[in-house]
């Protein structure tokens, strides 16, 4: 599988256990590790706390050129605002992601807010971006099918990130990996772990979560009976997608940056596959849609 750094926890705490952004010195190992492991892919965005300016400074401070980094267009970005204006505000705001990560040319600029997707002016201010060299590629990080699905229809749009999980197989009902590869759309798939809810132990899952308890206690029952670990199946079975380009991921620290490194050339099972399609091939939408947790 191919491996795309995720940033968010660099500028803000994330997940669903609340993990704190960590500190410059430990932001700085874990990317050393990253680039010492050739991975050269990262995810980030504006919204991200300061996750752009804290990438920026390393790559700044080490001299390093050529990694291939997405960033977003804020997700309020139009609002508000008349459509005339929908160019210049993408390439304000793509300018300064551009100058705040100090790596040249981005390999994608990217709608963070999906909604955006559903219009094609909106869509055409976004490729401004490609057309005036600041990004190599546009894009859209989408969250519901629908969303995925409408990206399909834009010769503008060659980049579609998605949420992809063991629990969540509604872009493979609706035939989207088909027909992105069809098109030959780049997939890039975060959510692998489900915002860290996969990892959690049932038992301690907070009031708004126990709805979830039941689905995590099968995933480590199959895991168990496979021996394999959660982090593992969780990853291993989106990084076996063959529509799937990218598995972004993130860590808090050099540690966990290597049990994913370790990752990267195993492959889980024919037979473990399958036991996981099968058992989660029907879930409740509100495991899927973290927007429903609260």
């Amino acid at each position: 599988m191919k491996l795309c750094l995720g940033t968010v926890q660099f500028g803000m705490d994330y997940g669903v256990q609340g993990a704190h952004k960590p500190s410059q010195k430990t932001t700085d190992s874990i990317l050393n590790k990253a680039i010492e492991n050739k991975i050269y892919h990262f995810d980030t965005a504006a919204v991200y706390g300061n996750a752009e300016e804290v990438v920026g400074s390393y790559f700044l401070r080490k001299g390093l050129q050529g990694q291939k980094i997405i960033s977003k267009l804020p997700a309020d970005a139009f609002d508000g605002q008349p459509k005339e204006k929908w160019k210049d505000i993408v390439l304000q705001n793509a300018s300064k992601s551009f100058k705040n990560l100090h790596s040249g040319t981005l390999e994608a600029y990217l709608f963070h807010n999906a909604g955006y997707i559903f219009n094609e002016d909106a869509v055409k201010a976004l490729h401004s971006a490609v057309e005036e060299g600041f990004a190599r590629h546009a894009g859209v990080s989408v969250y519901m099918p629908a969303e995925a699905m409408k990206a399909l229809e834009y010769p503008e749009i060659d980049i579609i990130q998605i949420p992809y999980n063991v629990f969540d197989r509604r872009l493979d009902k609706c035939g989207f990996f088909e027909k992105a590869d069809e098109k030959g759309i780049e997939v890039y798939a975060r959510s692998s772990l489900l915002q860290g809810l996969a990892l959690m132990e049932p038992e301690i899952l907070p009031e708004n979560m126990k709805f979830a308890s039941g689905y995590l206690k099968r995933f480590r029952k199959i895991c168990e009976s496979y021996g394999i670990s959660l982090l593992e199946a969780a990853v291993g079975y989106v990084g076996k997608h063959k529509g799937i380009a990218y598995v972004v991921f993130g860590v808090d620290s050099q540690e966990q940056l290597k049990e994913y490194v370790s990752m990267r050339d195993k492959s889980v099972s024919d037979e473990l596959l399958k036991k996981l399609e099968q058992e989660f091939e029907i879930v409740e939408e509100k495991l899927v849609n973290p927007t429903l947790w609260n």
